[in-house]
C-alpha cells in the first residue's frame, strides 16, 4: 500500500509524467538486494553468450574502452560477491562507468522483479504501447561520460538508484533546451552549463523520473549502482510499422473465397477500393493490436518476451501450478480449432477447449490449481498428454509457479 502511494505521489510531482522529479524510498532493502543479485546473473549471462560486443558500453577515464569486457570475461563476477568489490578487481584505480542495455533479454528474474517493483505505476500511468525494457549504470565516472543529453521521443526514463552512495542529478527543462531536436546535440561544456540547471540528490533507494524532452546528466564520484526503465511511448508511424511486422507473420493461406485480380490496363480505374479490401486490412490491424497489447499485459509491459526455460522439470506425480500476480495469462480465439495463449509475452498455440478460458483465467486471479482439478475441467476432450503439454508450454515461459 505504501508503494503504491509512493508512485501516485511521482506522478502528481511530475504533473503526469511531463515534468522532471524525484521520490525517495521508494525500493525497499530487499529490493535492492535482490536487484544487485539479479544484474550480476545477467552480466554472466551476456558472457555466456559470447557476443560481447552487443548492449554494452564501457569508459574508463571518459575514454570508450570495450576491450574491457575481456578482463571481465576472464574474472566474472560471483553470486556473493557485490558489484563494487568485483569493480573494483576490474578497473583498479581508474574512474569507470558501465551501461549495459536491455536486461530483461539475458534474465527473467529482473524482468520478473522490476515488473513487480512497478505495476502500481503501470495501473496508475497506464501501460506504453512502447513496453518496458530497462538498463543499468554501474562506476565511479564522475559525470555521465556521453555529457549532457536526452533521451529518444517517447521514450521517457526511471532511475532506480541502487547506492551505496547519494548521487547527483542535473535537469535543464526550458524551451530553449527543449525544442533541441533528440540525438542532434550533446553538451560536454558540464561546469559552464550547471548554474542553468536543476540539481536533484538521489539517496540510495530513490527514484528519478526524466522526461523524454529534458536534457540531464548524472553525476557519481564514488561507487554507485543504477536501473533506468524506459517507459517506451511509440510514435503511431512507429506503431504501424510493428503492427504490419505482426500481420506479415502470420499465415494468411488459409483464408477461403479468395478473390484474384485482374492485370492493370492503361485506363483502369486505381481507386484503391478496387484492389484492396481496406475492411479486412482494419480488421486484421484491430486482431495485431489486439494481440500487441495482450501480450504487453502478459508479460508486466516489458518490450521483450521473456527467455524459454528449458531446465525446468515437472515433478514425477500429482503436482499444483500457480499462475504469477504481475503475468496474467491470455487467450483468444484462433478460429481454427485452436487457441492462442499470450504469456510472458509469448504465444502459445493449444487445441480448442470449452473450459480453457475459464482455467486460465483461475489462473490469473492466483487461483492454485492441481493436476486432478486440470484433469476435471479438461477431461475428457483433452488427454493427459494434452494438459501436460499446456503445463509445460507455460512452465518453459516462466508464467507460472509449479509446485510439488
Amino acid at each position: 500500500m505504501i508503494k503504491i502511494e509512493k508512485w501516485k505521489s511521482l506522478y502528481t510531482k511530475t504533473n503526469g509524467l511531463t515534468k522532471p522529479n524525484s521520490i525517495d524510498n521508494l525500493l525497499l532493502a530487499e529490493e535492492r538486494i535482490k536487484l544487485e543479485k539479479s544484474i550480476i546473473q545477467v552480466l554472466n549471462s551476456f558472457l555466456d553468450k559470447g557476443e560481447t560486443h552487443v548492449g554494452i558500453k564501457i569508459y574508463v577515464e571518459k575514454v570508450l574502452r570495450n576491450d574491457f569486457v575481456e578482463v571481465m570475461a576472464s574474472n566474472r563476477p560471483q553470486k556473493n560477491e557485490s558489484l563494487e568489490d568485483w569493480s573494483a578487481k576490474i578497473f583498479g584505480d581508474n574512474k569507470f562507468g558501465v551501461v549495459f542495455n536491455s536486461l530483461e533479454s539475458y534474465d527473467n528474474e529482473i524482468g520478473e522483479l522490476m515488473c513487480s517493483i512497478v505495476s502500481p505505476l503501470l495501473e496508475h500511468a497506464g501501460l506504453p504501447l512502447g513496453g518496458l525494457s530497462f538498463l543499468f549504470f554501474m562506476g565511479n565516472y564522475g559525470f555521465t561520460p556521453f555529457g549532457i543529453h536526452k533521451e529518444a521521443i517517447g521514450e521517457e526514463g526511471f532511475l532506480f538508484h541502487l547506492g551505496p552512495g547519494e548521487k547527483e542529478f542535473y535537469t535543464w527543462d526550458t524551451e530553449e533546451f527543449n525544442a533541441v531536436a533528440h540525438n542532434t546535440e550533446v553538451f560536454h561544456e558540464v561546469e559552464e552549463m550547471l548554474p542553468s540547471s536543476k540539481k536533484y540528490t538521489l539517496k540510495s533507494s530513490s527514484v528519478m523520473f526524466i522526461p523524454h524532452q529534458v536534457f540531464h546528466i548524472g553525476n557519481s564520484n564514488e561507487f554507485s549502482l543504477s536501473v533506468v526503465m524506459d517507459y517506451i511511448n511509440p510514435s503511431k508511424d512507429y506503431l504501424e510499422k510493428e503492427l504490419t511486422k505482426d500481420i506479415c507473420s502470420r499465415d494468411l493461406s488459409a483464408k477461403k473465397n479468395r478473390q484474384y485480380l485482374n492485370p492493370i490496363k492503361d485506363n483502369s480505374n486505381n481507386e484503391i477500393e478496387g484492389y484492396v479490401d481496406l475492411e479486412s486490412i482494419s480488421t486484421k490491424f484491430r486482431k495485431a493490436l489486439d494481440r500487441r497489447i495482450l501480450k504487453l499485459k502478459s508479460n508486466g509491459g516489458l518490450l521483450n518476451p521473456s527467455l524459454l526455460n528449458n531446465k525446468i522439470r515437472l515433478p514425477n506425480g500429482a503436482f499444483s501450478i500457480k499462475g504469477k500476480e504481475v503475468f496474467p495469462i491470455f487467450a483468444q480465439d484462433m478460429g481454427n480449432g485452436n487457441i492462442l495463449i499470450l504469456a510472458r509475452g509469448n504465444e502459445i498455440v493449444a487445441r480448442y477447449h470449452n473450459n480453457l478460458k475459464g482455467v486460465l483465467l483461475k489462473l490469473k486471479e492466483g487461483e492454485v490449481l492441481t493436476l486432478q482439478t486440470l484433469k476435471d475441467y479438461l477431461f475428457p476432450e483433452w488427454e493427459l498428454c494434452d494438459i501436460y503439454s499446456l503445463v509445460n508450454d507455460l512452465m518453459e515461459v516462466e508464467a507460472i509457479e509449479v509446485m510439488k
